[in-house]
């Protein structure tokens, strides 16, 4: 086997014979909040920096979507692997990256990702943003997660919080649930990971988010405001730097794979699917 082969991302037999995916039925509302969010150079930007300072190495971008993040953390990572199952959006995404040696992607879930066999073939950093709320069992996609890992390294995941603001939107978006830093903790704790940190981030957006989605019950998100937002986000960051909010529109966590974690040289199947 080459050094090459050895970083390769090993894919189920299952996944790569399949014709097509099913597909939740609210794919075409994450399409056009994909379309107007890709528009939010700033927005995307802030997420980015909350994520930079764990970036490192190999990357795994777990619902890589059509690259919204992808762009920003190459910046950090020396290859980024973005898997996503909605075929449109790895087209998308391809398409995006086509001029990049250090960027690949696979139409693949979790589940589809077989166990690595070597240390080569872990990775550094797994990075995620809105996807676990959208997981019905999240604790066992980030048990998951943890697999692909190398012995200390993180999974860095920024999802919706403020349960306080689900309402007809997250429906419509699939969600299944809003996170607060205990519940993200929790979850990823009970995945056997370590927690490390988490924060809130736009204070200002869950009060928006909340009346849009619990008071008028909209089914999109609202472009204009979405807009006005990446406006404001110079602003918004700043002060946040300075006062880390205590409740936000999303939350970022992160979380240690241990460092006594066996290695998959000492794991005797050769080839499995993760759990």
């Amino acid at each position: 086997m080459t050094q090459a082969d050895t970083h390769k991302l090993r894919i189920s037999p299952r996944s790569l014979a399949a014709d097509a995916y099913e597909i939740d039925s609210s794919t075409g509302v994450i399409e056009d909040s994909l379309d107007l969010i890709e528009d939010l150079g700033a927005y995307n930007r802030w997420v980015f920096d909350l994520l930079k300072p764990h970036v490192q190495g190999r990357v795994l971008e777990v619902g890589c979507g059509t690259g919204n993040i992808t762009q920003f953390l190459t910046e950090s990572a020396d290859e980024v692997v973005g898997i996503d199952p909605v075929a449109r959006f790895i087209d998308r995404f391809r398409q995006r990256f086509a001029g990049s040696k250090s960027v690949t992607s696979h139409r693949c879930t979790l589940g589809d990702l077989a166990e690595p066999t070597r240390d080569a073939a872990c990775f550094d950093t797994a990075v995620s943003c809105n996807v676990f709320e959208h997981i019905d069992d999240h604790v066992g996609a980030l048990k998951q997660v943890a697999t692909h890992l190398r012995p200390g390294g993180k999974a860095v995941i920024f999802v919706p919080a403020g349960p306080i603001a689900f309402g007809k939107l997250d429906k419509e978006l699939g969600h299944h649930r809003r996170y607060t830093i205990d519940s993200l903790s929790k979850a990823m704790q009970d995945a056997g990971l370590e927690w490390v940190e988490g924060r809130y981030s736009n204070a200002v957006g869950l009060a928006g988010w909340w009346f849009n989605s619990v008071v008028l019950k909209k089914t999109t998100v609202p472009g204009g405001q979405a807009k006005w937002l990446n406006r404001l986000v110079p602003i918004l960051s700043r002060l946040e730097k300075l006062i880390r909010p205590p409740f936000g529109q999303s939350v970022i966590g992160v979380a240690r794979k241990p460092l006594n974690a066996a290695l998959p040289s000492q794991q005797p199947t050769e080839y499995r699917r993760a759990a």
